[in-house]
């Protein structure tokens, strides 16, 4: 079994009745329901009865969500409960994501628990948002920044509490900022780079505080790109929209507050993600062509070499979806479109 011999993860071949062959890790014997005697089926419609395990003759049945361990590339997990595309996503530190707002002037915000597979309501926020940011603090609460309401770009800023699910108010950013990025840096502090309109530059929020101070600027004005927190501290932008699509990407040094132009990307990108996987590669995925075209490629950037690399390809074309490393460290795909047109509830794994 291919997946079983490039997992990373301990896993064995599973096989049923019908020599179909399923990857998973070893399961405690006790934990496992025994398959029916006679039809070889399980009575829970997310197990499969496989013959060959170490458990006893008796047939057991392995659960679905144990075979995902053990998968590599993509495959489907639940729906969320609303359609949502320029939206956000974020990994708390409970291990659930929490999907903020959308399209569609949606101040609705929901929890995935990666453990079930399944979403669940929560808190709405104080404004509605859409092309907003948001990241995880060092408290564990959530800052959502920007976007608009539908009628003006949003200067805003709120705070997430998982521990009461309830939403607080927070200092103004400097400029209102549409489609631009947030990452919290190794200091604590959050840097917000770009947005419309033609933004090139940057701020710092300091949670200490609630305020915001200027930062460096960028050397290309971005909406729509990327940001993310590389191993070394510095901070990787990719991509995004100014006049057409971009592959450019560009660094961000925190302790000097000054950008530089690194290895551009395979394919120009907006409304992509970029997320950094546990080997210290960044994985972007999908994205948009000049606003219409969606692709449904990947690559990965690895900062020791400042070069791009084509991994596997998604499911579904899509831009404007989010992105999320689990603590199993797998990336969560959800939402998005397809053309501007229908906003898509579909996830996947990779």
């Amino acid at each position: 079994n291919d997946n079983c011999r490039s997992s990373s993860t301990p896993c064995f071949d599973y096989r049923t009745i019908n020599n179909i062959s399923y990857c998973a890790p070893g399961i405690l014997c006790s934990i496992l329901e025994r398959c029916d005697n006679i039809t070889q089926t399980c009575l829970s419609n997310n197990s499969v009865c496989v013959i060959n395990s170490c458990c006893s003759s008796q047939a057991v049945c392995l659960p679905f969500l144990a075979t995902y361990m053990c998968k590599t590339g993509w495959f489907s997990t639940g729906n969320m409960t609303s359609g949502r595309y320029w939206h956000t996503a974020s990994v708390l530190s409970n291990g659930k994501v929490l999907v903020t707002g959308g399209y569609g002037n949606l101040n609705s915000a929901e929890l995935y628990d990666s453990s079930t597979g399944t979403w669940t309501a929560t808190g709405s926020m104080t404004n509605a948002r859409y092309g907003h940011a948001a990241s995880v603090l060092s408290n564990g609460k959530a800052l959502v920044t920007g976007g608009s309401n539908g009628n003006i770009y949003l200067n805003s800023a709120e705070l997430y509490d998982p521990s009461t699910g309830t939403w607080t108010t927070t200092g103004n950013m400097t400029n209102a900022r549409w489609f631009h990025t947030a990452s919290v840096l190794s200091n604590r502090k959050v840097l917000v780079t770009g947005g419309y309109g033609n933004l090139n530059s940057a701020e710092l929020y300091d949670p200490s505080t609630g305020t915001w101070t200027a930062t460096g600027s960028m050397t290309t004005a971005r909406v729509d790109h990327t940001a993310s927190v590389l191993s070394n501290g510095k901070v990787l932008v990719t991509g995004g929209y100014y006049g057409s699509a971009s592959n450019s990407a560009e660094l961000y040094d925190p302790s000097t507050g000054i950008w530089i132009a690194t290895g551009s990307m395979i394919n120009a990108r907006s409304a992509h993600t970029a997320s950094v996987l546990s080997n210290g590669k960044v994985l972007v995925t999908d994205g948009g062509v000049n606003g219409s075209i969606a692709l449904n490629s990947a690559e990965l950037y690895d900062p020791s070499t400042s070069t791009w690399t084509t991994t596997s390809n998604l499911n579904n074309a899509r831009y404007a979806h989010t992105a999320s490393v689990l603590s199993n460290g797998k990336v969560l795909v959800t939402g998005g479109t397809p053309n501007g047109n229908i906003a898509l509830n579909t996830a996947e794994l990779y």
